[in-house]
Parts: structure tokens; sequence; C-alpha cells
């Protein structure tokens, strides 16, 4: 499995055909993707239109289709900011849709600060889809991850018992914000005694943030 960041500066995004958008929106972050099809992406978008922008401008767009809000919210009027769900038919989308096992991670932001996409699949459909995206719309910047090294690395790095609470933490949503569980209750859901949990936590943070600044300053 390959992993691979592309992205586009401020100057390429405007010349393209994707600075319509920002000429619309000055934040157009999709959220999500709520349907993949063979000839474009339905997509759950935040939008923050510019002055005297709206819906129908961004409907106006050849290769976007504005099919109405995120229910039971409105749409956003002119020169507000809401959700709106689009069909997404750019080229590049399309791409990435026939390239089997390729995957487009969400969120991703389009706006006048340029744009980066993340997309996780075999490596022949990655190599391929690359190789169409040079075509279209040239990234400035390629990083390609190997996700399977990376998993190594941390099984590496981290005890089987420090992997199992952080896999637990993240997926009980400890890390979000705002935090979805104490660790109070992680100690109640996992068994484990608090201190030991809280351990084990402190632990895993370190080591992985010390291997991601040293992974980083290897570059």
């Amino acid at each position: 499995m390959r992993e691979v960041q592309l992205k586009w500066n401020a100057d390429s995004i405007i010349a393209s055909d994707m600075g319509l958008i920002t000429q619309v929106a000055s934040v157009f972050e999709v959220v999500a993707h709520l349907e993949v099809t063979k000839t474009g992406v339905r997509q759950l978008v935040k939008v923050k239109f510019k002055e005297e922008m709206g819906p129908d401008d961004l409907n106006g767009i050849s290769y976007l289709e504005v099919e109405g809000p995120l229910n039971p919210y409105p749409l956003p009027e002119v020169g507000m900011q809401g959700y709106v769900v689009v069909w997404n038919k750019h080229p590049l989308s399309v791409a990435a849709i026939n390239f089997d096992s390729l995957h487009v991670i969400p969120p991703y932001v389009i706006g006048e600060d340029g744009a980066q996409i993340t997309i996780r699949g075999l490596p022949q459909g990655v190599s391929g889809f690359l190789k169409a995206a040079r075509v279209m719309l040239p990234p400035d910047n390629v990083n390609v991850v190997d996700v399977a090294e990376i998993e190594d690395s941390i099984k590496q790095i981290l005890t089987p018992k420090q992997l199992e609470v952080a896999i637990l933490a993240v997926q009980s949503g400890y890390y979000q914000n705002p935090r979805q569980i104490s660790k109070k209750e992680l100690s109640e859901l996992s068994e484990i005694p608090r201190s030991t949990l809280q351990e084990h936590l402190a632990k895993a943070e370190a080591a992985l943030v010390e291997w991601a600044v040293k992974t980083h300053l290897s570059k």
C-alpha cells in the first residue's frame, strides 16, 4: 500500500481551471465523499463564499453541480458560509476514480493558498494517477510514503501494549477536540488501571513525536 501527498502552490491553482473555485469561495473544503461513480464524485463541501458570490456562482463552474444543502440546514446565502453537496466532475477527480484500489482521502482544501490532496492505494494505481495528474494539473510537490513501512516503524518503536492503548484512545475519540472520552472512562473501557493507562499513553506519545521529528529531519 502506498500513500502520496500532492501539493499545488497558489500560483498553480489560480492559473488552472481550479482557480475558478477561488474566484467564488475563499474556503472550499471537501469534508467527505458521499458517493463515487465513474463519472464524478458526490462531495460534502464546507464553503465560505466571497462577497456577492453564492451557490449559483459555484454551480456555474463547468465541472461542479450544486445538488443542494446538507439537510436539515439551508444553502448558505450570498457572501455567507455553510455546507453544500456538490457533484464534482473535474477530470482529475474522474481520473482518480478510474484507477482500481485508489482512494482520495478527505478532508482537503482548494483555495487561494493552493491545494493538497492525499491519495492511497496499490503502487500501480498510485503511479498511474500521478502520470495523469502531471498531464492535467502538474503538482508542485509530491511526497510518496510507504504505508507498510510506516506501520512497521510504529510497531518497532511502540510496545504491543502501548500500541493497543494508543489505538483504543484514537478510536474512542480521546484525541479529538473536544475530547470525547476521559482518561477515567478510557481506563474503565480498557480495564487497565488509570495510572498504568496514563503511563502507556505518555510513553507512546513521546516515542511517536520523537520518531516523527527524526523522520522529518532526515528528509
